[in-house]
């Protein structure tokens, strides 16, 4: 019912509304290896009511349920806001306690139509036209699996499955942009022209790209103001919130990135950064730096996502069979390695190499069991490897060319 990997582990994301309560129904019937989470603001007379509800489903249905109180808890700044923040927050610990893949919530059809409108409406950049099936929302990996489904369909199915479910009276009034669209223009819309929005919708996010995080620097310097946008807005939300971009900023990035200085770094929030370096445009999260070490006996072998080395073909790289047991880390820029006639600074090397300042900071090393710095690997674009040992770094493919 659900199209999503049953093979992996959810948090449910409920509210006890129509919507939330018909996700978890299906998840059931699904036979999903899941736990619930709700919070409880104590916004409503009915807010106890629809947990211990919902505490009363999950019990009979047998599934773990976690529930965050907000008592006590002080809103700064926009209600809504401050409530998204937290609730995010709540989820990323349920997913870490319950070593979960996802969160699953329940926005449907009419919250993607909605959507849609309302961006139009205030026109400017947006990081993704309507709502995506699949998104990262402060460091949470999110799944919304019901965007095919109306709010009709979804409450046709409660009915027909006898499942129960609580109203927001809130949502019933137009104090609200949204419920002003939601009640005055989507639920009024015919088949025809709901059908119309969404294949203008599906056509304007086929046109939107991916984006990874290292690009070329002619490419981003090609593109537009738009795009710009999009490459780091969707950067910064994947990782922590949603900042607003402003053409400001986008022009101001684009005049630094077209200076002849090699390195420029921007930052974007406290932990996050955009730079130019060399030939390429890197979105760096501070918080994020690969780290590794390996200690490998001679018939050792790694192969992850970083590195792959082997040593069972013969032995080269200034290795010897005296080196062993040998560490393979980060290069520190202090380090220094004697080469075979005169010793050389790390730091001088990645200079000479004009290696990107991202892998400046995990460049790997060999050393020998005795702490020796005996080898380097050399950085290069095109490198062809002729090496017996097999040492490739995996992290490095975004620079070659």
């Amino acid at each position: 019912m659900l199209n999503i990997d049953s093979k992996k582990k959810y948090v449910i994301a409920c509210s006890y509304g129509p919507d939330s309560m018909a996700l978890l129904n299906m998840a059931i019937k699904d036979k999903l290896n899941m736990v619930v989470a709700h919070v409880n603001y104590h916004k409503r007379d009915v807010s106890n009511y629809e947990e211990q509800s919902l505490r009363e489903f999950c019990k009979k249905h047998n599934i773990q349920i976690e529930v965050l109180d907000t008592t006590g808890l002080k809103c700064e700044g926009n209600f809504q806001n401050w409530a998204r923040k937290i609730r995010y927050e709540f989820f990323a610990k349920v997913l870490k306690k319950y070593n979960a893949d996802a969160v699953l919530v329940a926005h449907q059809q009419d919250d993607l139509i909605e959507t849609y409108l309302m961006q139009k409406q205030r026109g400017g950049f947006v990081r993704y036209s309507g709502i995506a099936e699949k998104t990262t929302i402060f460091g949470v990996p999110v799944v919304r699996p019901l965007l095919n489904y109306s709010k009709a369909d979804l409450e046709a199915y409660d009915g027909n499955n006898n499942v129960p479910y609580s109203i927001d009276v809130s949502n019933l009034t137009n104090d609200y942009t949204r419920n002003i669209i939601r009640h005055e223009v989507v639920e009024k819309l015919s088949k025809e022209e709901r059908q119309k929005i969404l294949s203008e919708l599906a056509s304007k996010q086929n046109t939107v790209g991916s984006y990874s995080e290292i690009i070329d620097l002619e490419a981003f310097l090609r593109f537009s103001d738009e795009q710009i946008t999009f490459f780091i807005s969707d950067f910064i939300e994947e990782n922590e919130k949603h900042i607003d971009i402003s053409k400001k900023f986008v022009s101001e990035i684009k005049t630094a990135f077209s200076s002849k200085k090699t390195f420029v770094k921007i930052k974007l929030t406290n932990n996050l950064y955009i730079q130019k370096d060399f030939n390429f445009v890197e979105l760096i999260d501070s918080r994020k730096q690969i780290k590794y070490s390996y200690k490998l006996k001679q018939n050792d072998f790694v192969d992850d996502d970083l590195l792959l080395l082997s040593f069972k073909d013969g032995l080269d790289r200034n290795l010897s069979e005296s080196d062993f047991p040998i560490t393979v880390k980060p290069l520190s820029k202090k380090d220094v390695i004697e080469l075979s006639d005169y010793h050389a600074e790390v730091r001088r090397l990645f200079i000479d190499w004009k290696m990107p300042h991202f892998l400046r900071e995990c460049w790997p090393g060999i050393y020998n069991k005795d702490g020796k710095l005996i080898y380097i690997p050399r950085y290069r674009e095109k490198f062809v490897d002729n090496h017996k040992t097999k040492f490739v770094i995996k992290f490095s493919k975004p620079f070659q060319k």
